[in-house]
């Protein structure tokens, strides 16, 4: 991602912190939508999961810039869905989730170079989810 897309998602997240229950429950819809085979995979309460995800997208958010800290993150969330039975094309599913969510909430805020910024964002955090290292060593979640 370059600076300038960091910076894009990191102000548009801004907007979306305040909408927070709004956009959460258009993800989950439309994923569901998507993939009904997912609503299984969740086990608890859906607002719990839905409080965790934005907690989880502001961690990543603020860490951008942080490729380490970022990168510790996301295996770890990486190793815990991979447990949960998360597949390949549920990350697909995920993301046009995520995207169609951030269109609705933020509107016309949601420029083509936002969403080209969010796009690249959630690229990087599905793929560095899914490449978590294999190892024996579990990993820690930051908490900022």
């Amino acid at each position: 991602m370059t600076p300038r897309q960091q910076e894009l998602v990191r102000t548009s997240f801004s907007l979306v912190l305040s909408q927070e229950e709004r956009i959460t429950e258009l993800l989950y819809q439309e994923l569901f939508r998507l993939e009904p085979s997912t609503k299984a995979l969740f086990r608890g309460d859906i607002n719990e999961q839905r409080k965790k995800l934005m907690r989880m997208l502001q961690i990543a958010v603020e860490n951008l810039g942080d490729k380490a800290t970022l990168q510790t993150m996301l295996f770890n969330l990486g190793m815990i869905h991979q447990s949960y039975g998360v597949e390949e094309h549920h990350f697909v599913s995920f993301g046009k989730s995520l995207n169609f969510a951030l269109k609705s909430v933020l509107k016309d805020a949601f420029t083509p170079e936002v969403e080209a910024s969010w796009i690249a964002a959630y690229h990087y955090f599905a793929v560095t989810m899914k490449n978590f290292p294999h190892g024996t060593d579990a990993v820690q979640v930051p908490h900022n």
